[in-house]
């Protein structure tokens, strides 16, 4: 890992919304050439994970770990904000060439330089090791784009609360609600919606008290 060297990172960063595809060109030397490994990570979306989700991740530290795993993470407050990110690797090919590997990394990175190629890397490390080099690439990449994807899905809202739940759902019911209280006939999609999401039962007193009332 510590011989591993990220010659060109990709322009972009991982999308919040969506799966990311990043071409790489991975570089070694292998006695007297130059050994190249073309591949492709896919990062799949980043996904939430809920306040409620994170004591599941301890098993196995005695009956108090759930307890125990709610003290730790309020060290972090109550809603913190944690990603879950996978990646798969997927080797496509492997060359050999006398030329220099500075040289193939000048001819890569003008090659790469378009704007029809914002999602490529090149890097450099031991060959024998190359995977761990792509893996360490990524997790630095993940490290930039973490902070941006966070921000994405706070700007729509999508971290949930204490209670589990995101703040866009929250709005998205008070619309609903707003909507039944002018037109009996929203009363329908107000409880769909509720029952869809499975909060129907935080929110039936003021649903039949908002039925009973029409």
């Amino acid at each position: 890992m510590k011989r591993t060297r990220v010659l060109k990172m990709p322009r972009r960063s991982l999308s919040t919304f969506g799966i990311t595809n990043i071409d790489y060109y991975m570089l070694s030397r292998v006695e007297e050439q130059t050994r190249v490994r073309e591949g492709r990570v896919v990062s799949s979306r980043p996904e939430i994970i809920k306040p409620a989700e994170l004591t599941e991740l301890f098993e196995g530290f005695g009956e108090d770990e759930e307890e125990y795993g709610k003290e730790i993470f309020e060290i972090f407050g109550k809603n913190p904000r944690i990603l879950n990110y996978r990646f798969r690797n997927e080797a496509r090919s492997v060359s050999d060439t006398a030329t220099p590997l500075r040289e193939v990394f000048d001819k890569l990175k003008e090659k790469t330089a378009g704007k029809e190629a914002p999602l490529s890397a090149i890097i450099e490390g031991i060959d024998s090791a190359w995977q761990i080099s792509v893996m360490k690439f990524i997790v630095d990449m993940t490290l930039k784009s973490a902070g941006e994807n966070i921000s994405d899905l706070e700007d729509k809202g999508m971290f949930p609360d204490e209670h589990g739940i995101p703040q866009n759902i929250r709005n998205r019911i008070e619309h609903l609600f707003a909507e039944a209280e002018k037109t009996p006939e929203a009363l329908n999609k107000l409880g769909n919606f509720l029952s869809e999401k499975n909060l129907f039962r935080d929110y039936e007193d003021r649903f039949f008290r908002l039925l009973k009332k029409k």
